[in-house]
């Protein structure tokens, strides 16, 4: 059982069901606030005056991919409230990891000071490290916490999800050497499909 509190970082490995997680909960709380039943066990949820989802679009040709992001974020952080609740789906991956770690401290500052809900799925993983700066930096009723998407090693070393998602520190790696290997595309399996 997890009980999310007002700002959420959620870590965890490629295909570890950070997304899936992200779009469960927008899904319960529109299913709640329709007067649905939520397919939850159990469920703990207060209504949201609107939801906010910043997921990956695709660039367009007036400007690349982090403008469209910015210029998205931009109008969320205008219209939330106190009372909204938003979803973030790895935003600012599009820039290098430095800069992207500066502007979603930046973000998540904004969304502390505005007091909304949100859940931010990120491989931005030195942000844990940083949430007391980030508190300290302004004032908000929204506090931070960490949840991870778990992996269990193989005896072969292979990282497999477990799709459990439990309070905790990101793992530091995103797993990407697997997924590569599952889809063939290591630079040993290139040289070996080049030569076959």
């Amino acid at each position: 059982r997890i009980e999310l509190r007002p700002i959420t970082l959620l870590f965890g490995p490629n295909s570890g069901g950070k997304t899936t997680f992200l779009r469960s909960v927008g899904l319960a709380q529109v299913m709640f606030q329709a007067g649905l039943f939520v397919t939850a066990q159990t469920a703990r949820l207060s209504p949201a005056d609107a939801i906010y989802t910043h997921f990956p679009a695709l660039e367009t040709r007036q400007q690349g991919r982090l403008a469209e992001e910015a210029t998205r974020l931009r109008d969320i952080f205008l219209r939330a409230t106190a009372h909204s609740f938003v979803l973030l789906n790895e935003t600012f991956s599009s820039t290098a990891s430095g800069e992207a770690l500066y502007l979603a401290q930046d973000m998540l500052c904004g969304l502390r000071v505005i007091g909304a809900r949100a859940i931010f799925a990120t491989h931005l993983t030195e942000l844990p490290a940083r949430i007391p700066d980030m508190a300290a930096a302004v004032e908000g009723d929204s506090g931070f916490i960490s949840l991870v998407a778990g992996v269990r090693l193989t005896d072969d070393g292979q990282a497999v999800p477990t799709f459990e998602i439990a309070p905790g520190q990101p793992l530091g790696r995103s797993y990407a050497q697997d997924i590569a290997r599952r889809h063939g595309i290591s630079l040993e399996q290139i040289l070996q499909a080049r030569r076959g």
